[in-house]
């Protein structure tokens, strides 16, 4: 029987292999409807064209919006419906608002009785630190002991607290130049305290930006294993942070935000590292399919940005939505780094690509993928990510049972510190606020205000003194529109159990007055209603 040779077709031929690498892959889109800007920042001339433009826009509004600074309210951590907050407006219409009391704490340093030389040295001294800083001088009140004595200095509060740390400065140093002898000096108070909380804060920001910089490196140079590779990304997200803070501070200066510029360059430096790792890893994959750096690139583009954009628009979309929070510093912050994010999204899809496509492929020297090379799909990460995918369910509920159990710590914590709490190390505030309560009344520092109607002011007086807690009410000025402030000293620190429940007795007591509309505020109801 004769055999018959089959007919050979297009389809039955057989192919012979390709010395040519494809410079296509199907399973990657090319023809996606971001594909000519993909081309356009990854050729050869679209590249340097968009780092050309980028550099000038970056250049131009980091020197054009360079030194604006968002100033923040001191109840900008109020909720704007709160009664503290109402206070704090309210008493803009009392004479002498835009001032508050500094306070000198002399105590011997042997702990003994202060002398009558004692004294007169420290109605001197005090005379010569309030004239330090233009405050008319008060002299000291003794304590019932006789082993303390104190004295407020005016001073103007209607600042920045790095401006309000100046003055304080300026009265620590007239301290210490007009020293009494066996007599120690202490500067606390509202304005001290938040002096020195400002302090505390100096070159934070520099050093958080250092650390974060540090990780988002050492994670780039151990993922890519390049002595090069991780300086471009990292340069790229440097410049969108310097941006970011540029455009959020003259955001903040336009609409009156509060948030802390720390935080935002974070989140850009995050985001950033984020976008650049999906880009990047992606990149390495297609090198190893083409030939031409630039087409790989593209590729690799048309690949990730999709998940990149989504990814930014989820969280922005999130962001903004703090924007409805009643907190100002909360609401300013979600819309300062929804700003960031999406500056780092526009450095991470537009300038990274561009280049990339610049520095070419030998950036990931010595590793440099080409094409041919064995897939390293194989590794430890890839087997973790396999087991994930087979056994989903356990994942998620280990992951979940995990986080119940981390969770479950956080039962019957006590958020929120008190003024002395707030320093990891002693400040001088802190010691003399502890000295002053030592020997005073612990919310003579830092006075409850009760704003009231003039003609309830009697009533609303008496109904403050019969409350538990409470040392003294005294009066403590008053408005030509019918308004009376009262003063009110508590036997407890500001922060603390006891005197949040003396700012709600108070609060009861004098609420309870027909036609008073009395309210308290104060830096002690400040932090009941910034818990609240």
């Amino acid at each position: 029987m004769a055999l018959k040779t089959p007919q050979l077709t297009p389809e039955s031929t057989p192919r012979q292999p390709s010395l040519r690498t494809p410079t296509a892959d199907p399973t990657t889109p090319v023809n996606s409807r971001g594909a000519g800007l993909a081309r356009g920042i990854t050729s050869r001339r679209g590249a340097w064209l968009t780092l050309l433009i980028a550099l000038l826009v970056a250049g131009g509004l980091i020197g054009g919006l360079r030194g604006i600074e968002q100033t923040a309210g001191s109840s900008a951590d109020l909720p704007t419906t709160s009664e503290s907050h109402v206070v704090s407006v309210l008493e803009q219409q009392f004479p002498g608002a835009d001032k508050a009391p500094a306070l000198l704490v002399w105590e011997r340093a042997d702990g003994g009785a202060l002398t009558a030389a004692d004294l007169a040295a420290a109605t001197s001294q005090g005379a010569t630190v309030a004239g330090s800083v233009e405050a008319p001088p008060v002299p000291p009140t003794e304590s019932q002991d006789g082993r303390a004595a104190m004295a407020p200095v005016l001073i103007d509060a209607n600042r920045p607290n790095t401006e309000i740390a100046t003055t304080i400065k300026a009265m620590r140093a007239s301290v210490a130049a007009n020293a009494v002898p066996g007599v120690s000096t202490y500067v606390t108070g509202g304005p001290a305290f938040g002096a020195d909380v400002a302090s505390a804060f100096d070159g934070a920001n520099f050093t958080l930006l250092a650390i974060t910089i540090g990780i988002v490196a050492l994670l780039l140079l151990l993922t890519y294993r390049s002595p090069t590779l991780w300086l471009v990304p990292l340069i790229v997200v440097a410049f969108a942070d310097q941006v970011a803070g540029v455009l959020t501070a003259a955001a903040g200066k336009a609409w009156d935000l509060s948030f802390d510029g720390g935080i935002i360059s974070v989140l850009v430096f995050g985001a950033g590292a984020n976008y650049a790792l999906l880009l990047i890893s992606r990149y390495r994959e297609e090198l190893g399919k083409d030939d031409d750096h630039r087409v790989a690139l593209r590729r690799a583009w048309a690949g990730t940005a999709p998940a990149i954009l989504a990814s930014n628009l989820t969280v922005v979309l999130s962001l903004l939505a703090l924007a409805l929070a009643v907190v100002p510093s909360t609401s300013g912050l979600g819309v300062a780094s929804a700003i960031g994010l999406l500056v780092a999204l526009a450095f991470g899809l537009l300038v990274l690509p561009a280049a990339l496509a610049v520095v070419g492929r030998q950036v990931f020297w010595p590793f440099v993928p080409r094409p041919g090379q064995p897939r390293a799909d194989h590794g430890v990460w890839a087997r973790i990510a396999a087991f994930g995918i087979k056994r989903a369910a356990v994942v998620a509920v280990v992951a979940v049972a995990l986080l119940g159990v981390f969770a479950a710590g956080l039962a019957g914590s006590h958020f929120g510190l008190s003024s002395t709490q707030k320093f990891r190390v002693a400040a001088e505030s802190q010691t003399g606020f502890t000295v002053l309560a030592d020997h005073f009344p612990a919310g003579e520092a830092a006075p409850a205000v009760v704003v009231t109607r003039s003609d309830s002011a009697p009533a609303v007086t008496s109904a403050a003194s019969a409350v538990d807690g409470v040392v003294r009410v005294t009066r403590d000025g008053g408005t030509s529109t019918g308004l009376t402030r009262l003063s009110v000293v508590t036997n407890s620190g500001p922060g603390t159990d006891a005197s949040d429940q003396t700012i709600e007795d108070l609060r009861t007591a004098v609420h309870a007055i027909p036609g008073a509309d009395a309210q308290v505020g104060g830096p002690a109801a400040e932090l009941v209603d910034q818990k609240a």
